[in-house]
């Protein structure tokens, strides 16, 4: 009796990280693909790029963006979600529990301040690499970032990273005016990035944290603030 529990236990286990690596790989491939069909570098010098918003239109009408931070994984779609469906399915709207990188603003990179969400997996996939920028030496090698639209191109300068509780956070910026936000993003970030003087939009780049977590899923969130202006 034994040793049958112990061998359904195993074929269980194994079932589920096969799955999970499964998942993985089909999340990693989708995305590959995605790029492949949709994205042409003009101009590898200056990381310029022609994106085909025509074609990731008919794949679906949701994607409103693309997100670049050079010389880390973060390379994906930007996905438009009014009720966190993206939270646990893929661009293409498969079911994955990678997710995709969404945000919920109702004018995503027209509001003043955008909101860009993705998960923090093991596997150094979505925004994984989000946690690295606690790290002064990668925070300052890693500044740079590009946000691509069908309307616009932006140029983003990380100036703020730092790990927080969810509700510390809001509770911290929801009385404030956005200038405001803004001090309080520099004041708070790890790292003394002065890059950003008055910037009229930012982005919040936002992922789980597990530092002085107390809370399963975790309370705690990664934060990246980045101001972005209109390549021109």
């Amino acid at each position: 009796m034994i040793i049958f529990i112990c061998v359904c236990i195993f074929a269980i286990v194994s079932h589920l990280l096969i799955c999970d690596f499964l998942e993985n790989q089909y999340s990693s491939q989708d995305t590959e693909e995605l790029i492949e069909k949709a994205i042409e570098n003009v101009n590898p010098n200056i990381q310029e790029k022609s994106i085909d918003w025509e074609y990731l239109k008919s794949v679906n009408e949701d994607i409103i963006g693309w997100i670049e931070i050079e010389d880390t994984n973060i390379n994906y779609p930007i996905l438009k979600d009014n009720n966190l469906f993206y939270l646990k399915h893929s661009y293409n709207k498969k079911e994955n529990k990678n997710g995709s990188i969404f945000t919920t603003n109702v004018n995503p990179f027209e509001d003043e301040e955008t909101v860009i969400y993705g998960h923090n997996m093991k596997n150094g996939s979505m925004f994984s690499n989000l946690d690295k920028y606690l790290n002064r030496d990668f925070l300052n090698s890693h500044l740079n970032l590009k946000i691509y639209t069908p309307t616009k191109n932006y140029e983003g300068t990380i100036f703020s990273a730092y790990s927080i509780a969810i509700e510390t956070e809001t509770n911290n910026i929801k009385q404030l005016s956005f200038k405001e936000r803004v001090e309080y993003y520099k004041k708070i970030g790890k790292g003394n990035v002065d890059n950003s003087d008055n910037p009229t939009k930012i982005i919040k780049l936002s992922t789980c944290s597990y530092i002085n977590a107390k809370t399963r899923p975790t309370n705690q969130r990664y934060y990246i603030i980045a101001s972005i202006f209109p390549i021109k």
